[in-house]
Order: C-alpha cells, then sequence, then structure tokens
C-alpha cells in the first residue's frame, strides 16, 4: 500500500478564528500556509492571501485548533458490550475478555481509525498484543499498519509481550478458592513468542509498515518477567519506543508475589526502561516518589479518564503529575459506548481531577490531548500547535464561538460543550481527511464495521458459553485478590 504523503503545492487554510495552541489567544480571519504538509506561515489572512492560487485556498468556518492525539488505544471499533462483557473491575474484566470473539485486525483497526478521526484525531498510539507464533503475530500487525495507512492516521503501533500470568496473580496460592483448578488458559497461557524473539520480530515489522511506526510494549511490568524486560531494553538500543500500562489498579503493584525485583515502577527503572523513549498509560496508583522518578527520567504519562472509571480503577492524581513536571497526553483506551470522542475524554479528565481535589483547567485538558500527546509518542515540537515548522494537523470545530475579537472563554466553551459531530473538518498534515463533515474512508469503515458484526453473530452462542464458563472465576478471584489487598 502506498505511504501517506502530503499533498504537493502551497495550501492556504483562511481561519475564522485560529487557536494556536491550548493556551493561545485566539486569532481572527487568519491565514495558515502549508507547504509539503507543514506550516510555513500564520498570519493575517490579508497578509497571506496571494500565497496559494484561489482553487489552494479553503475557508474555515469555524475554531480551527490543532488536531488530536489519541495516545492510548487497543484499536476497538466495537464496544465490547456488543461482546457481552459488561463493565467490571479490571481484573474480571481482563478475564472476561480471554471469552470475546477474535475479529479480523484489519476490519477492526480500519473501523477504529476512522471514527478516531472523525473526532479530530490525526496521530494514534496503540498496543497490538496477541499470543500468536510470530509469523501469525507478524501478519496481524502489518494488518493493522495497512488499515491505519488506509485511515490516512499517523501512528505509533507498539508490538506488545508477556510472559508471565496475565489473568491471575502469580504465584497462584494452593488454597485456590475456586474450581478445583484454574484453567491453563488463565493460569498459564501458552504464548506463541518467547521474549528473546521479540528483537527480531520488531525489527522485522519495521521496514514493512510503511505510514506507520513500530514500537515494543510491556504490555504490563508485572506480566513480563525479567528476561521480557531485558528483551525490550534491547528494542529501546535500538531506537523504539516503548508504551505499557502503568498501575492502573491498586492490585497490580503486588501481582507478582515471589518476590521477583518488586513494584512494576522499580522493575522498570532497573531494567533501564524509565526514559523519554516511554509513555505509560493510567499510573492511577502511582505514589509520589514514583512520580518524581517519572518525571526526573523524563518518561511520559497517559491519562485514561473514562477507562478509569468504567473499570473502577479510581481517579489518577493528575494535578500531582503536572506539578512534578511529567509531560501528561490523554488517551481514549478504545473504552467508548457508542463512538470515540476526544471533547468527551477531556470532560471525564476535567471531572476526574474535581474528584481528587485537584482540579485541572479546561487549557491544561487541551493541551493533554494536542502537546502533551505528541511528546509522548515522540512528536514533540512537530505536532500539537499550529505554527510555522510544525506538521499541519489541524481540525475546525463548529461550536463556541460569540464571534468577539477577544474570547478569552472560547477553549473552555469548546472543551466543555463540543462533540465529534462538531467537527467539521480534519487535515493531517495538510490532506483533508474530513472535508465539510465528510469523513475520509467512511463507506469501507461501514463495510468493516458490518463484517465484525456478522462475525460477531455467527459467534453468539459459542461466545455466550465461553463467558458463562469465565463467570465460575469470578468471585474466587475477587476473593483471592480481597485477601491480598495491599
Amino acid at each position: 500500500m502506498t505511504p501517506f504523503l502530503p499533498p504537493a503545492g502551497p495550501l492556504l487554510l483562511r481561519c475564522r478564528t485560529l487557536v494556536t495552541h491550548a493556551r493561545a489567544v485566539p486569532l481572527r480571519d487568519a491565514g495558515v500556509l502549508v507547504e509539503n504538509g507543514t506550516v510555513v506561515a500564520v498570519a493575517p489572512f490579508a497578509e497571506l492571501a496571494d500565497a496559494a492560487p484561489a482553487d489552494r485556498t479553503t475557508g474555515l468556518d469555524g475554531v480551527v485548533l490543532p488536531a488530536f492525539t489519541d495516545a492510548h488505544s487497543h484499536l476497538r471499533a466495537l464496544p465490547l458490550g456488543e461482546q457481552g462483557v459488561a463493565d467490571t473491575d479490571l481484573e474480571t474484566w481482563v478475564v472476561r475478555l480471554t471469552g470475546t470473539t477474535a475479529l479480523d485486525p484489519y476490519d477492526d483497526t480500519l473501523a477504529a481509525a476512522v471514527a478516531l478521526v472523525a473526532t479530530g484525531v490525526t496521530t494514534v498510539q496503540a498496543i497490538h498484543h496477541t499470543f500468536a507464533e510470530a509469523d501469525a503475530y507478524a501478519a496481524g500487525v502489518r494488518a493493522v499498519a495497512s488499515a491505519l495507512t488506509e485511515a490516512g492516521l499517523r501512528a505509533e503501533l507498539a508490538v506488545g509481550i508477556t510472559d508471565r500470568a496475565e489473568f491471575l496473580p502469580e504465584p497462584l496460592p494452593a488454597a485456590w478458592p475456586g474450581p478445583a483448578r484454574a484453567p491453563q488458559s488463565l493460569a498459564a497461557p501458552a504464548r506463541g513468542l518467547p521474549p528473546g524473539d521479540l528483537p527480531a520480530l520488531a525489527a522485522s515489522l519495521a521496514p514493512s509498515c510503511p505510514g506507520v511506526r513500530v514500537g515494543v510494549a510491556p504490555v504490563a511490568p508485572q506480566w513480563c518477567s525479567d528476561e521480557a524486560l531485558d528483551a525490550l531494553l534491547r528494542c529501546a538500543g535500538g531506537g523504539m519506543r516503548l508504551h505499557t500500562h502503568l498501575l492502573e489498579s491498586r492490585h497490580q503493584r503486588t501481582w507478582l508475589g515471589d518476590g521477583d525485583g518488586g513494584d512494576p515502577v522499580s522493575r522498570l527503572d532497573r531494567h533501564g526502561l524509565l526514559g523519554p523513549g516511554l509513555s505509560a498509560a493510567h499510573g492511577v496508583w502511582l505514589t509520589g516518589p514514583e512520580i518524581a522518578l517519572l518525571a526526573r527520567r523524563g518518561a511520559a504519562l497517559v491519562h485514561c479518564p473514562v477507562s478509569n472509571a468504567r473499570l473502577g480503577s479510581g481517579d489518577a492524581p493528575v494535578r500531582s503529575w503536572l506539578d512534578a513536571g511529567v509531560n501528561v497526553a490523554l488517551g481514549m483506551d478504545s473504552q467508548h459506548t457508542a463512538a470515540p470522542d476526544m471533547f468527551a475524554e477531556m470532560r471525564a479528565a476535567l471531572a476526574a481531577a474535581e474528584r481528587t481535589g485537584g482540579p485541572l483547567t479546561p487549557h491544561e485538558v487541551l493541551a493533554m490531548a494536542t502537546e502533551g500527546g505528541a511528546a509522548a509518542t515522540g512528536h514533540g515540537g512537530r505536532l500539537g500547535r499550529i505554527a510555522p515548522g510544525f506538521r499541519a494537523d489541524l481540525i475546525c470545530v463548529a461550536t463556541g464561538d460569540t464571534g468577539a475579537k477577544a474570547d478569552p472563554g472560547l477553549v473552555e466553551r469548546i472543551v466543555c460543550g463540543a462533540e465529534t459531530t462538531d467537527v467539521t473538518d480534519v487535515f493531517r498534515s495538510g490532506r483533508p481527511l474530513v472535508a465539510a463533515g465528510a469523513v475520509h474512508g467512511r463507506p469501507a469503515a461501514d463495510a468493516a464495521l458490518a463484517r465484525l458484526r456478522a462475525v460477531l453473530q455467527s459467534d453468539r452462542e459459542a461466545r455466550t458459553r465461553r463467558l458463562d464458563a469465565l463467570a465460575a472465576y469470578e468471585e474466587p478471584l475477587r476473593g483471592l485478590l480481597a485477601r491480598a489487598e495491599p
């Protein structure tokens, strides 16, 4: 598939109202001149009117903002409720995932990616993780990368690895309070990729996924052995970025009960994985010293407020992250109930911060969705602002503008009142992905959704039996965790 390329020749955007970054004063009747996908000038439109021919000048009759980065995604197109997986505590929910229907990775990713574009996202960071052997794993990654390119998204795709027990604490006590034996699929699931093979697999994928930057993921530190973390360090030494889940629930701190290297943050640091090349999602149960350590190491944290609330993980102390100097991004974690909505995610961040007693401002959460996301995905200084030298990633929102020359409440009204349906235009590197409300790739995404739902329907009865069988382990798991609660 042909890699994404920005349009040739100059492009001039005439913006009725332009907000160049999260804390900027809005500009009226502003021009943004784009060449080769990069902003080369921002000025009053009258000063740039002759910089491009009329057929290369586009008027945007709304509020123009930097485009968003979804800094933590699993690229799921369908809400998990359609698979019969209801919201519950994180540990139970992860077990339920093992009973879901396997979906075609290309169709799933294409539909998810087009939905992200519709809500103003032009850059996504995602974890792709299976238990497949190397060839099948590589084929899945290539399918995901192909769909991301087709949708037009800029993507950081982290190839995930685990080799310890995701589904039950390890070691499992002899007095397991459930059925006579936990099934192997939960206690010791078979994996097709040994940790030592990950560096070669990831390196082989990078040149075969045009338009997508391949990285690696310790899906979560407590699900990785020391051998796996050492393999990830070899990947990082080769220039690959790392992304992980970190202390999403309180139980993850002591998930490995055999004293294997301590808590998740300490293990990452001991293996040399904490640094500017690492971003970590959730972080709900980080302590003050751990937050300070992440700040010193230059690692980024990705706030996922909707997911945290839906899975009972708690509210992350984001105010303390920012005050400590941590770069903070925003991630939707594919936890939508209808379609992804970055504006709803920003409002959820505001609400979660209020509950923690450390309020955030609309300008701060907009910065998390733009500049913070850019930095967390390795694009700091190139994305997140509309300014010369930055890639021309921007959106137009048809709401919130009073028409006043100086409107200090404009960002607040957009963050607190806009929704996906208000996004009329989206540009990635100057290329329109949404134009006057029409989303590039929507027909293909709708067709993919129809195929996905047909697969769900065909597997409905078998999936119900699988989920019913897993339910026998839910109460014992909760009891086990309650007794071991830190």
